[in-house]
């Protein structure tokens, strides 16, 4: 099996580490992309509250939310099963968002995000991402799955902080 690309060392949370390497675990070999029906989203149980999956159409680009976790949900409250991203993401950040996510679906490639969240917003806090595809069971990349961990303080729950100024975003192609 492929080991896992540099992008997922540099990851602090705990949580989004286990979720970078269930991911890869889940991989069939030789498969660049795991695929839908390989990864168990309720793998990691204390995760669920902070994941969302997204339904990915490579015709029209677009991505349809199928499922978000309450942390989720609570900070976007738009996030419905069903709804277009466009419908859930505020229009300031939309085209930031449309662009990552394409990436990591048409590249196919890892995502991982973190430092100061919603700075776009006017909000506050921190927050570490992490966005992988999924593949169909054609090897075609369908989906999309992330995980988010936040705080409206300056640190995430496992005690690490970000300067004021921090965002990051990095892309590890597959």
């Amino acid at each position: 099996m492929p080991s896992a690309p540099a992008a997922p060392q540099k990851i602090r949370s705990p949580a989004l580490h286990a979720f970078v390497g269930h991911w890869f675990a889940s991989r069939r070999a030789g498969e660049r992309v795991t695929r839908r029906g390989d990864f168990d989203i309720f793998h990691l149980p204390a995760l669920v509250p902070h994941l969302f999956l997204y339904d990915y159409d490579p015709a029209t680009r677009g991505f349809t939310l199928r499922v978000a976790g309450e942390e989720i949900r609570r900070l976007l409250p738009n996030s419905l099963p069903g709804t277009p991203l466009e419908q859930i993401m505020p229009a300031a950040v939309l085209p930031v968002v449309l662009e990552r996510y394409r990436r990591v679906c048409e590249e196919p490639a890892i995502l991982h995000g973190a430092g100061r969240v919603f700075v776009n917003l006017g909000g506050s806090g921190v927050g570490e991402r992490v966005v992988l595809p999924l593949a169909g069971e054609d090897g075609q990349v369908r989906q999309m799955i992330g995980a988010t961990i936040y705080s409206f303080g300056d640190r995430l729950p496992d005690g690490s902080s970000f300067a004021r100024e921090e965002v990051t975003t990095t892309f590890t192609p597959l």
